[in-house]
């Protein structure tokens, strides 16, 4: 523990200043390259790592240690999002309309600091460890991609970890729970076609807006507990006194229990069809899924909560209270792989993710670069 606590001591302040330099420089999902490259340069250092050809042309994987051992992967993003930055700070975002507003940069710093800090400790594993910088979790769920790519073979993962920074959560404690950690995430559109006509005579037209006010009532209803149902969009219209030929609704639904996602999503389609049945309009549904549910399995959990006792303290984990019902495309790989996906708490005063205003105190770090140092040094690829 002694020389764990020296090496973050060691390395904390590169960690933070490769975190400042991402930061400045957001890129949104699967438009890495200035960050992929900077990440790249910044490995090409070591020669203990065996640095990959890029599987989606923005990740970064490297290797490090015997690949005939288990093998452990530790998983960062690294995409930023479509949000212009509000906060004044010394590295502030220098690309306009972009902003690492998710902590994403936060995450592949810590990731940094684990090879930094793993690389003076590589006698003491018992596991290969590849380090996974991910392009793309937002908007695009490319942890799909990067499994089917095969970016996780040769070796086979045998456990993959990820960490999420996250506010409100007591600052510095790992926080994590066995079951759905994160919701699934689906996206619709449902245009509606009538047939417009002017304001004064609505008997001669079939109004899509009245079918459009009724479908958004309805779904109150249909909503089962664990579920989220919600309309973010209706257009249709421009005029106060025409009809409009067609309206739009765009939302989101999110669930944790695959079974009842299903079931809301096949009530959904039901109660369109019949209102547009009903109202003599036409109906085009369309609804995807990019996201599923990210489940931690009870071993994943046991790992991550005696890691963190052993390596951050006693007090150092809290039972996460409730499932978030925001997504995470981490999901693909606890699909596939033995793993676990945790929260790391910033703490009360820090901003909403996705704000304009996000930011979150560097020390934090360290709590971070421990949990992943932890995980390697006692990873043994057992069950």
């Amino acid at each position: 523990m002694n020389d764990l606590d020296s090496l973050i001591r060691k390395y904390l302040p590169e960690v933070i200043a490769f975190r400042h330099e991402l930061h400045k420089i957001p890129e949104i999902a699967g438009e890495e390259y200035k960050t992929s490259a900077f990440i790249r340069e910044k490995l090409a250092q070591f020669p203990e790592l065996n640095i990959q050809k890029p599987f989606l042309g923005t990740d970064v994987v490297a290797l490090m240690g015997d690949p005939a051992l288990p093998n452990l992967t530790l998983r960062a993003d690294i995409d930023a999002l479509p949000v212009e930055e509000k906060t004044d700070l010394p590295y502030c975002s220098t690309h306009k309309g972009f902003m690492h507003a998710c902590g994403h940069d936060g995450h592949a710093a810590m990731l940094y600091g684990a090879i930094l800090c793993l690389r003076e400790l590589r006698s003491e594993l018992k596991c290969s460890v590849r380090y996974l910088f991910q392009p793309g979790e937002e908007i695009c769920a490319m942890a799909k991609k990067v499994v089917e790519a095969g970016a996780l073979k040769n070796p086979e993962a045998a456990f993959v970890a990820g960490l999420h920074n996250w506010p409100k959560v007591p600052y510095g404690t790992i926080s994590a729970r066995i079951g759905a950690v994160m919701a699934a995430a689906g996206f619709f559109k449902i245009v509606i076609t009538g047939k417009g006509g002017h304001g004064s005579m609505p008997k001669r037209a079939k109004n899509p807006l009245e079918t459009a006010a009724k479908l958004v009532s309805g779904t109150k209803k249909i909503i089962p507990d664990g579920c989220v149902l919600t309309v973010c969009a209706l257009n249709g219209g421009s005029n106060s006194n025409v009809i409009p030929e067609q309206a739009e609704l765009q939302g989101t639904i999110r669930f944790l229990d695959p079974e009842a996602g299903e079931k809301m999503i096949e009530d959904f389609r039901n109660l369109c069809e019949e209102l547009c049945k009903a109202d003599e309009v036409q109906c085009d549904f369309q609804l995807d899924v990019p996201y599923p549910a990210t489940i931690n399995g009870k071993h994943g959990y046991e790992l991550a909560k005696n890691c963190t006792v052993k390596y951050l303290g006693a007090d150092a984990f809290t039972e996460m209270p409730e499932s978030s019902m925001s997504s995470e495309d981490f999901a693909f790989y606890l699909q596939k792989y033995d793993g676990v996906f945790c929260h790391l708490g910033t703490g009360d005063k820090t901003a909403n993710l996705h704000t304009d205003k996000f930011d979150f105190d560097d020390e934090v770090l360290e709590r971070g670069i421990r949990f992943f140092v932890g995980l390697a040094l006692d990873f043994q690829g057992d069950k």
